[in-house]
């Protein structure tokens, strides 16, 4: 078992571990040459492997724990307001990492996440995401992602009851989402579709 999943397994998830490639992230993670410091929100849980892989360089990272949230049953759980606001944030983001979240969110509340991102973003923002688009059912609960050395995520789903995904189209998140737009996508090997968003 990997690094990342071991880590994972240790943090109470089940035994089903899936190891995917994440071509769109792995640019996002490879840099720029400019020298200015990258801020980096992840709007998921904190793991050791996103957090080496930005350590020792010209970067900043903010988790918010919208699972956490969600867990609580916060009403609003989707949006990371509380936590930026206490990170005292001034500069504006460079990257959102969303994982499966927006499967998770309403329409509405894809909505309303949009318009928070777009108050803390710049013109050359990006956005994150991995969208559910072959598999019909996921999991209740959002599950657990590692990043790896070899720049793989490895992914551990939740041990609850199944529903149905949204299977949100590009078309349906861009009307959901009107302040971002769709750069960029590739199918992954398990199922699901990476997605770059840019700021309009």
């Amino acid at each position: 078992m990997s690094h990342a999943a071991a880590n994972l397994a240790g943090q109470g998830a089940g035994p089903t571990v899936e190891h995917v490639k994440v071509p769109l992230l792995t640019e996002l993670l490879a840099g720029d040459s400019s020298d200015h410091c990258r801020i980096w929100v992840d709007l998921g849980r904190a793991q050791s492997g996103l957090v080496e892989k930005l350590t020792g360089g010209r970067n900043r990272l903010i988790v918010t724990d919208l699972p956490g949230a969600r867990e609580d049953a916060d009403a609003q759980w989707h949006l990371p307001d509380k936590v930026l606001d206490k990170a005292c944030l001034v500069e504006p983001v460079d990257c959102f990492l969303c994982w499966d979240l927006l499967n998770y969110m309403s329409l509405d509340q894809l909505g309303d996440l949009s318009h928070r991102i777009v108050r803390r973003a710049c013109a050359e923002s990006r956005l994150h995401a991995l969208i559910q688009y072959s598999g019909t059912s996921m999991s209740q609960v959002p599950g657990r992602y590692g990043l790896e050395a070899d720049g793989q995520l490895c992914f551990i789903p939740a041990d609850a009851p199944e529903t149905k995904t949204p299977r949100y189209s590009p078309k349906a998140l861009e009307k959901a989402m009107p302040e971002l737009q769709v750069q960029r996508t590739m199918l992954l090997n398990n199922g699901m579709q990476e997605f770059i968003f840019g700021i309009r």
